[in-house]
């Protein structure tokens, strides 16, 4: 019983600190990779998936033309309706801009059949994919675009940045999280590239899209089709946007579910890429960053458990199990007071527990054959 509670206290280590600690010093004594500063001009197509986003699709379409374009590119930006019944489509249509073409599928198609469906009508050597209200920083096309001179580059990734001043305490665990977890993109980017894109900004070569298949996370999907092919993704930290977080944790835990559920699916469809000896260095990130992560839940199950068998086994497991069965509670009894979330390192304690808990639920999902091919994005109001 103690080989299994440190077996499982070591596996938490590692994936929590320790893989993280060894890549960014790996990354540190491996040599730089330097970046083309300049690239030819090349047709980019900006394509913006939404459904249901007049809120904002205005400001996204304005934000995606003021992007600064010193290398010259043909850019041309396509808006995908999928099914909107809130009026997106009309705002667009009425903004009358010739740089700006809209597609409207046949009514609700869901995400994935609504990319599978236009990027085979896109004519640009580069798309860049980014969520409707994902407001992007004025170099993000110079950023993403100029890696391309790099003939072994086939995507690039953004930086994804969460705005916590207004938030409370699970949203600024979030954005820890985020901080934490783009150190590790750029590291790995600098060893054998990064895993994975993230959803609110991306480019890819346009021939290396694939058809994402029904239930399979599109980000993860399109962005690791790149490393299937033998290209290597690249990170541009200046291709940045700003995520705003929510507070709602009935939202975020639905969020993270179909996260998961999806990113299984994704991850499993190029497990092969997971093997060292055929990709090197990319290998053991993708093992470490998106497999054993996602192993975390049984881990500290296991813990918990094993934890309170030996709780009578000496003041060590006294002292850890009665810490667990409090933080435990701690975090159900704030899921139920939200006033309780405000109390230090409370936030920080429930946004880990319930991120935990997606993934384990998340991963049942994907077990069970469940799909989430069609949802309505999380947003604030």
């Amino acid at each position: 019983m103690e080989f299994v509670f440190w077996a499982s206290v070591l596996f938490l280590a590692y994936v929590i600190f320790g893989y993280g600690l060894l890549l960014i010093g790996l990354a540190a004594v491996g040599p730089v990779r330097r970046q083309p500063t300049e690239v030819r001009p090349q047709q980019v197509d900006i394509l913006i998936p939404a459904h249901n986003e007049a809120a904002c699709i205005a400001a996204k379409v304005r934000n995606s033309l003021a992007l600064q374009n010193p290398d010259g590119h043909d850019v041309r930006i396509t808006v995908v309706d999928d099914g909107s019944s809130d009026g997106t489509a009309q705002i667009v249509r009425d903004m009358g801009l010739p740089q700006v073409q809209l597609i409207e599928t046949p009514g609700r198609l869901g995400k994935l059949a609504a990319l599978n469906m236009v990027v085979p009508r896109l004519g640009g050597e580069i798309i860049v994919f980014t969520d409707a209200n994902a407001m992007l920083s004025a170099g993000t096309l110079t950023a993403l675009v100029r890696p391309f001179g790099d003939a072994n580059v086939g995507g690039v990734c953004g930086q994804i940045s969460v705005n916590a001043k207004k938030a409370g305490q699970i949203g600024k665990a979030e954005s820890l999280f985020w901080r934490y977890d783009q150190a590790l993109k750029a590291a790995e980017a600098r060893l054998g590239g990064a895993c994975s894109a993230q959803g609110s900004i991306y480019a890819m070569r346009r021939h290396l899209v694939p058809d994402v298949p029904a239930g399979a996370a599109d980000d993860f999907y399109i962005s690791v089709a790149a490393v299937e092919a033998g290209y290597r993704l690249a990170f541009a930290p200046d291709a940045l946007t700003e995520e705003v977080v929510t507070e709602k944790a009935s939202r975020e835990m639905g969020r993270r579910v179909r996260s998961t559920e999806m990113g299984w699916r994704a991850l499993m469809r190029y497990r092969g890429l997971m093997n060292p000896l055929r990709t090197g260095w990319y290998g053991w990130q993708l093992f470490s960053h998106k497999f054993l992560r996602r192993m975390a839940p049984f881990a500290l199950i296991t813990l918990f458990l094993t934890n309170l068998f030996l709780i009578a086994h000496g003041w060590f497991y006294a002292v850890t199990g009665l810490g667990q069965v409090a933080g435990y509670g701690l975090v159900a009894l704030a899921s139920a007071v939200p006033a309780v979330r405000k109390l230090p390192s409370v936030g920080t304690a429930m946004f880990f527990v319930m991120g935990n808990l997606a993934m384990l639920i998340g991963l049942v999902r994907y077990w069970q054959g469940q799909s989430s091919s069609i949802w309505t994005p999380v947003r604030e109001g």
